[in-house]
C-alpha cells in the first residue's frame, strides 16, 4: 500500500507545483490576433441614453446594400441599433438633426424612435451591417412612409 500512495502523492505534488502559465497564457490578446476599436458609447448618435428593451433579449443582425442614389424607407427603431459601414459611404438624415456622413469602417448607434433615412450619395454600392438589440418578438423597425 505504501508503494501506491508514494507515487500518487509525488504526482499530485508535481502537478500542484506546475505554474498556471503552463496551462494558459494570461496575455490580453494571443499572438496572431489583433483588434481595432470601432465604437464604445453609452448614448445614441443624437446624444440620448441607450435604453434597453424589457423582456427576453434577442439580437437580430442584417447586412443591407444600398445602390448608388438609393435610400432606405423613412423609418424608426424602438430598440437600440448598431450600424457599421462595411463598404462605401452613406448619409444619415434624422428628423430634426443635421445630416451625418459615415464611410467604410465607421459605426454609430441609431436614434431611438426618431424618423430617419440612410442615403447612398456615391456612385457605387454601400453595404452596412445593422445589429438590433431587441426583446424576443419585438419589432426592430417601424416604417413611416
Amino acid at each position: 500500500m505504501k508503494t501506491i500512495i508514494t507515487p500518487i502523492a509525488l504526482t499530485v505534488g508535481l502537478v500542484a507545483a506546475i505554474p498556471i502559465g503552463a496551462f494558459a497564457q494570461n496575455d490580453a490578446l494571443p499572438a496572431g490576433f489583433e483588434t481595432s476599436p470601432v465604437l464604445k458609447t453609452t448614448v445614441t448618435r443624437d446624444g440620448d441614453a441607450i435604453a434597453w428593451p424589457d423582456g427576453s433579449p434577442e439580437i437580430v443582425s442584417v447586412v443591407g446594400t444600398i445602390e448608388p442614389g438609393g435610400r432606405t424607407p423613412l423609418h424608426q427603431h424602438p430598440v437600440p441599433v448598431y450600424v457599421y459601414v462595411l463598404e462605401g459611404e452613406v448619409e444619415l438624415r434624422t428628423e430634426g438633426g443635421d445630416p451625418q456622413t459615415y464611410g467604410t469602417g465607421e459605426a454609430y448607434i441609431e436614434a431611438l424612435n426618431r424618423d430617419h433615412q440612410l442615403f447612398n450619395v456615391t456612385d457605387s454600392d454601400a453595404r452596412v451591417l445593422v445589429v438590433f438589440a431587441a426583446a424576443e418578438g419585438q419589432p426592430t423597425t417601424v416604417t413611416s412612409e
